[in-house]
């Protein structure tokens, strides 16, 4: 029972720490007209950024990154030349990514509530992968492993909101492995050599 209050407490202070430690953006999208829309990003602090829009089909019809830190940035959108139909607004700061859906129809531009999510953080040390994760659209998650392109290990993490694992690679053989941490909507990868 120790082990498992033990547990309970460094999991929920890997939280904790991770949840303070990241970037915390804003993305605002205010209609101007029905075909104009300023965006209005603010972070607390200063840092490189990428912002796209993407299609339904996930062709990117606007890709932006910024060439210096900043923690604000603004600029008016016309969406008079795009189809009307389903779009994302995306924005990525460091690890921390936020979304929103974006609806251009002839009457007007439509905007739905943000996404914040978190990439998950890997660890490689003394043949022992650790990784954590907050899963906050409870997704099933896979982690795999492979080597050149071969498939050596994969196991389910399930759907969990606060995810972290531990794994002992020291029976792999040396050389270089690709992780990734997949559910049905995200794929995360991270490399290592053993």
């Amino acid at each position: 029972m120790k082990t498992i209050k033990l547990l309970f407490t460094v999991t929920a202070f890997a939280i904790a720490a991770i949840a303070s430690a990241v970037e915390k953006p804003k993305m605002n999208v205010i209609p101007l007209t029905a075909d104009r829309a300023i965006v209005a990003i603010t972070n607390e602090n200063a840092a490189y950024f990428e912002l796209s829009i993407e299609a339904e089909d996930g062709s990117m019809v606007y890709y932006k990154e910024s060439n210096k830190p900043l923690t604000d940035y603004q600029k008016v959108f016309d969406f008079a030349n795009l189809e009307d139909g389903s779009y994302v607004l995306n924005l990525k700061v460091n690890d921390t990514q936020l979304s929103r859906d974006i609806e251009v129809a002839h009457k007007g531009i439509y905007v739905g509530d943000s996404k914040l999510t978190f990439d998950p953080y890997f660890d490689y040390k003394d043949n022992v992968l650790k990784f954590s994760y907050l899963n906050f659209d409870k997704e099933n998650l896979n982690l795999s492993i492979y080597s050149k392109g071969d498939l050596v290990y994969k196991s389910k993490i399930g759907n969990n909101f606060a995810v972290s694992s531990g794994y002992d690679l020291s029976k792999l053989d040396s050389g270089e492995y690709t992780v990734i941490l997949s559910s049905l909507n995200d794929e995360y990868a991270f490399s290592l050599v053993k």
